[in-house]
């Protein structure tokens, strides 16, 4: 079984603002981000007792093999009394309790189990690049299709739009952390002894005939400078930020932002292994580029990798995170506000184009499930994405102090120091996958 320790603190408001005296400075502060503020102001108001505890594990069956690693939850313990702040709408804070994030994911049973030599031989992958290392695996494309968002909408199963899930099979309006962590199924490290128990998912591919269409498979990616590099030195000319680890339980989503649905969408793309390759915003231009029947299609989707270091969570589940920018400076460099990169996460879903994604006119008759939310968007202009950690932390700690401080190539799950995730390199069913469509009136929008 693997938990997570409750480390992190939930901050909730007790009262609305209009009736506090501090109201004012508590919104002025959450608005611009002036944390500390509002932090000052709820103080005044109001302090409470939070709760903790340790991670428990607990080992598979007596013979070591067959039924899949869970969880159980654990006896909370007392913590030091912490002021608890809740916004009015939209979710919690969750604040970290160091830069590690919360308390490592554990697991009672040999990790090894769910290891086997990389490639079979054992052999170590080449150099990513000088100064940066890359940790690479492959999720099949069948996981499961659901009008639920656990972050954006928690508790409300089939109010969201729909949505495409891969990674950890368990997926429902109520997911949390420690429900992914009871979980081992998953499509992208598919064995029972699964190390990567994180969840990610964005807006189903629909066609005009009401088809929900589910990718081949979504490469996912973990890239970040290694700390030897002159971009993780704060004293170099090129420093980026300081690099840590990828937190353990962050939570955030990226992309289009119904809130703000205009603006400029970072980290989000469409190309095509055809016509000129370029990345765009929406799936007219990629189709008009020359994409044609029988190439791949592909959804980019790029995380932000500046973190504020506070929170592993914020009721936008955005504002935590931070793409860095090359200002005057002229080099990629985090905000002051968000210090520290960390991994980035990117995730590339994968469709063969078939003749009925494509119009007689050459436009798109595919769109986003999301679309619907901006009015006269063009097909595929809402790309975004979604994403909860559950990694067990010894499996974690290996792809990163390998792969990523190592400067490594790594590809298939291969964790860099000989031994790879099983599960990770090829969906089970192979490159294609064989029942990729669903009628969108037959998905129930009950949990």
């Amino acid at each position: 079984m693997v938990t997570f320790g409750l480390t992190s603190l939930r901050i909730s408001f007790l009262y609305k603002y209009q009736y506090m005296p501090f109201s004012a400075l508590i919104v002025w502060g959450l608005t611009v981000r002036n944390y500390k503020s509002a932090f000052v102001a709820a103080t005044i108001l109001v302090a409470m007792t939070g709760c903790g505890g340790e991670s428990a594990v607990s080992p598979p069956n007596s013979a070591g093999v067959g039924s899949p690693p869970g969880a159980v939850a654990d006896t909370p313990t007392p913590s030091p009394t912490a002021v608890v702040v809740e916004p009015e709408a939209g979710g919690d804070y969750i604040v970290a309790a160091s830069l590690e994030g919360a308390a490592p994911l554990k697991a009672a049973f040999d990790v090894e189990n769910g290891l086997a030599p990389s490639w079979g031989t054992g052999a170590i992958p080449g150099l990513y690049d000088a100064n940066e290392g890359a940790f690479r695996f492959t999720c099949g494309g069948d996981g499961d299709l659901a009008y639920d968002d656990p972050l954006l909408y928690p508790n409300q199963p089939g109010k969201s739009h729909l949505h495409h899930v891969w990674g950890n099979a368990k997926f429902d309006a109520s997911l949390t952390s420690e429900a992914l962590a009871a979980s081992s199924a998953t499509n992208c490290n598919d064995t029972s002894w699964s190390a990567n128990r994180s969840s990610y998912w964005m807006p189903a591919l629909i066609n005009d005939r009401g088809e929900a269409i589910r990718p081949d498979l979504v490469s996912v990616y973990y890239k970040r400078k290694t700390s030897a590099s002159p971009f993780c030195d704060p004293k170099s000319s090129t420093f980026i930020g300081k690099c840590i680890g990828l937190p353990n339980k962050i939570h955030f989503i990226f992309g289009w932002d119904p809130t703000q649905p205009t603006a400029k969408v970072e980290g989000a793309s469409w190309y095509c292994t055809g016509g000129t390759g370029g990345h765009y915003t929406n799936l007219d231009d990629v189709f008009a580029s020359g994409c044609k029947v029988g190439d791949d299609l592909i959804a980019n989707t790029i995380a932000p990798n500046c973190w504020d270091g506070k929170y592993l969570d914020t009721p936008d589940h955005r504002s935590h995170m931070a793409y860095g920018s090359y200002g005057t400076w002229g080099y990629y460099k985090c905000p002051a506000s968000h210090p520290y990169l960390i991994p980035q996460e990117e995730n590339k879903a994968t469709w063969k184009v078939t003749a009925d994604m494509i119009a007689p006119n050459g436009t798109s008759r595919v769109r986003l499930s999301s679309d619907d939310m901006l009015p006269g968007a063009k097909p595929g202009e809402t790309l975004h994405a979604d994403y909860m950690e559950a990694w067990v932390g010894t499996v974690k700690d290996m792809w990163t102090e390998n792969c990523i401080e190592k400067a490594l190539n790594c590809s298939g799950g291969d964790l860099g120091n000989g031994k790879q995730l099983i599960g990770a390199a090829q969906p089970t069913y192979g490159w294609t996958n064989p029942s990729p469509r669903s009628l969108v009136s037959s998905i129930s929008k009950a949990s």
